[in-house]
């Protein structure tokens, strides 16, 4: 690297200012050497300059850092409300529902449709140009599965739920839900 800039509002600034000018290009290699070997770095400077890093790291959408929180909050709510009862991936299809061609703005009639008329090149296209489309599909999907069949008692009286949001290849959303619902076994009640 030539050249880096570098913009930080930290009150940690001055230290990890300090830390990066006391570093050379060897030290970093070192490190890098050591982490690569699965070894622990030996030098402290790289070692702090590290925990600056996974603070900055956790608050950034899809960091290893953030999958690291999000890992300790589903911990968490585990501990707190008890084992999930059902994890769940949900992946709404929106390339083949006529749904999201009505978000992207197309007037179309969804009790009558037929995907035949909107080949499968076009509503890429369509969808390509409106993303926001897709967003809104995704939320309103998830969130009626959530309200309608979990809250509804379709399982029990739903607890708690926890479920980050993932981006597939062609960077459309998913989620997988840990779900907890409060069970009543009519055996127990007298």
């Amino acid at each position: 690297m030539s050249k880096v800039n570098l913009y930080t509002s930290r009150r940690s600034w001055e230290r990890t200012q300090s830390l990066l000018t006391s570093l050379t290009a060897e030290d970093l290699q070192d490190a890098a050497e050591q982490q690569g070997r699965h070894h622990r770095i030996t030098n402290p400077a790289v070692r702090e300059l590290l925990k600056h890093i996974t603070r900055v790291g956790s608050s950034a959408p899809g960091s290893d850092e953030k999958k690291s929180y999000m890992l300790a909050e589903l911990k968490s709510s585990i501990v707190y409300f008890g084992c999930p009862i059902i994890y769940i991936t949900i992946n709404p299809c929106d390339l083949h529902s006529p749904l999201t061609l009505l978000y992207a703005g197309v007037e179309i009639d969804i009790r009558d449709f037929a995907p035949e008329w909107f080949p499968w090149s076009d509503r890429v296209k369509i969808l390509q140009k409106n993303p926001l489309a897709v967003i809104e599909y995704f939320h309103n999907t998830v969130k009626a599965i959530i309200e309608q069949g979990f809250k509804g008692g379709m399982f029990g009286e739903l607890t708690h739920y926890y479920g980050p949001i993932e981006y597939q290849g062609r960077m459309t959303p998913h989620t997988h839900l840990a779900v907890k619902f409060l069970v009543y076994n009519d055996s127990l009640t007298p």
